[in-house]
């Protein structure tokens, strides 16, 4: 016979959401940034150009190298995942950090627009940092809010069809049109207000 002190009760764990990477921390992956750019710099005798580092980046993705084109100049940016780096955040300052440095150092060195994103120059400028040269990462997303997508139902003679807010916004603005792969007729938005 068991006595009350005896049973077990089963724990009952919610998901909880991931709280975003604390400012100190921010502070340790932005060092670890100029880090790696000063090794960089070393070792590939570059003069590094501005960047920003920015905690923005939404979604699936830990890291994202970007250069943004403005009217007359262009700016680069390393945009991390605060959720990610706040959730397994040893792993991304050994993976994701040297990952888009190299994104970095490599448009610096070649240009974006005459390499591929993870093609042997990037693998160079990986194993010189002596960081792993897988392209992506197998995390636990679990508790991470992630971006998501909106949609817009289009029809056509088969029925509807669901398409992305980026070709929705390309229908608007008129530059754009889609067809059904099967009936090969132009897909039309369903809502009735006009495009």
């Amino acid at each position: 016979m068991t006595t009350s002190a005896e049973i077990i009760q089963p724990k009952i764990v919610h998901a909880l959401a991931i709280e975003p990477l604390s400012i100190e921390r921010q502070q340790i992956v932005i060092q670890q940034t100029h880090v790696y750019i000063e090794r960089a710099k070393q070792l590939f005798k570059i003069k590094a150009a501005s960047m920003d580092i920015v905690f923005n980046l939404k979604g699936r993705a830990a890291g994202m190298y970007r250069v943004k084109q403005q009217l007359f100049s262009q700016s680069r940016e390393i945009r991390y995942n605060t959720y990610i780096f706040s959730k397994h955040f040893d792993d991304n300052l050994k993976t994701t950090v040297p990952h888009e440095v190299a994104h970095y150092v490599s448009d610096i060195i070649y240009g974006l627009k005459n390499i591929k994103p993870h093609g042997r120059e990037w693998k160079k400028i990986m194993f010189a940092f002596d960081a792993d040269a897988a392209v992506t990462a197998n995390y636990d997303l679990s508790g991470i809010p992630t971006k998501k997508l909106r949609t817009f139902i289009y029809q056509c003679a088969c029925g509807d069809r669901q398409l992305s807010a980026i070709r929705h916004n390309k229908i608007k603005k008129r530059r754009y049109q889609y067809y059904c792969r099967t009936c090969k007729q132009t897909l039309l938005y369903k809502n009735n207000d006009a495009i």
